[in-house]
């Protein structure tokens, strides 16, 4: 197996520095392969590779940058954002297009849309999610309770998708101002999670995509009935385009709300949460009435298994990057990916980085898996999470309910 990682990471560099037609064709072949290995088991895959040719490597078709300094280096400059998502080469045309994943910034080719969408999540929508919740806290707080009991009392399949079902409930609720029905609730689970012909980040994706094109029905049936509920939500209800929401219509912002729900909020959020219930250890202790503490907590937990582990980029220009274990210069128009996973387990930023310790006293600066350097309640970034406030918050409730009980299914 050695030997096959060393061939294929120092084939695809090759491939990567020498681009035409038909070395572009052979590393998609080569990233097919490496999807199906990466989608078994991601953390092995990477620090397999990791070890053996040091912290960036050519592996997934791409360029995977895993040393600390290069990955923040990449997350606070401006960025070149093609469809891709995580290990994933996406179809445009599956979703919105403006979906704020895909945007590149004003300073490397792309437009002001993305730091205007960007705004207008951080200083309109999610401050006026959090109100509701707070406004509505007994609700929220059932939706937690009764999930929590869910993930503690099942067996671990039903915690896992109560994982993901409990953060539907909340996220969509606070998000858009009415509560879903549980047929809803089922089926943006599928879209988030589903199976080859319902789940939208894998109907998608290609080279799938061209094989479940036609079977999708699915897919579009769910979609349609998501559509309908946030097209009639209090939300949409008071939305006027605007230059603060980049002037979209009705529907093309419900459309880009729709895959920021289902792609951020629900699969970013949910393995966070897992790792909130799973991740930490239950000997750490932790002063829950202390809420810096509960959010350090979070942190370290997140750290020692990034939620997101890839921020995709296509390069602007030449760069040089140690690849492979030597200094390369790899050319424009490479796509790179800047594994936060990676990352934020490198020993010489980290010391013990598989270790728990949320009492790091480097965790508030030097953390970076909001797609930002350092943790800062006040500070927006240029493409830090929009709804990192919320998922912390909705976190920080987990963690504290969930710390009372020490039988967990999962």
């Amino acid at each position: 197996m050695c030997c096959f990682i060393r061939m294929s990471c120092s084939i695809q560099l090759w491939l990567i520095r020498h681009p035409n037609c038909i070395t572009k064709m052979l590393l998609s072949l080569f990233y097919v392969r490496d999807l199906i290995a990466y989608s078994i088991n991601p953390k092995k895959f990477l620090q397999n590779r990791q070890a053996i040719f040091g912290q960036n490597f050519a592996a997934l078709g791409r360029i995977i940058v895993g040393d600390y300094k290069d990955v923040t280096e990449i997350i606070a400059s401006p960025q070149k954002r093609a469809a891709y998502l995580g290990r994933a080469r996406l179809m445009p045309r599956k979703f919105s297009k403006n979906f704020p994943l895909f945007l590149s910034d004003e300073g490397a080719g792309g437009s002001a849309l993305h730091e205007t969408l960007h705004n207008h999540f951080w200083v309109d929508v999610v401050p006026s999610a959090v109100t509701l919740i707070d406004t509505k806290e007994t609700e929220f707080t059932q939706y937690i309770q009764d999930g929590v009991k869910i993930i503690q009392d099942g067996k671990k399949k039903q915690a896992e998708d109560e994982i993901f079902k409990m953060t539907i409930r909340y996220m969509f609720h606070a998000f858009f101002g009415a509560p879903l029905t549980e047929k809803l609730v089922n089926d943006i689970f599928d879209l988030a999670v589903g199976g080859p012909l319902s789940n939208q980040v894998l109907t998608g994706t290609k080279p799938f995509v061209y094989f479940t094109y036609c079977f999708q029905c699915s897919r579009s049936s769910k979609i349609k009935k998501v559509m309908e509920y946030i097209m009639g939500s209090p939300l949409l209800a008071e939305y006027v385009p605007g230059e603060a929401n980049g002037n979209q219509d009705s529907e093309d912002y419900a459309s880009m709300l729709l895959d920021v729900l289902v792609i951020a909020a629900t699969l970013g959020t949910s393995n966070l949460i897992v790792q909130v219930i799973t991740g930490i250890p239950d000997d750490a202790e932790i002063d829950l009435n202390d809420n810096k503490e509960v959010m350090m907590a979070i942190l370290e937990a997140a750290r020692r298994k990034s939620p997101v582990n890839t921020v995709n980029l296509v390069l602007s220009e030449e760069r040089k990057f140690v690849v492979n274990g030597k200094e390369k210069t790899i050319p424009a128009k490479t796509l790179v990916g800047a594994s936060i996973g990676l990352a934020s387990l490198d020993g010489s930023v980290f010391s013990s980085p598989d270790v728990y310790n949320h009492k790091r006293e480097n965790l508030m600066k030097a953390v970076i898996n909001f797609n930002h350097l350092g943790f800062d309640a006040k500070g927006s970034g240029t493409r830090q999470c929009p709804g990192r406030n919320i998922a912390m918050k909705y976190a920080s409730d987990i963690l504290k309910l969930s710390r009372s009980h020490k039988a967990v299914a999962y």
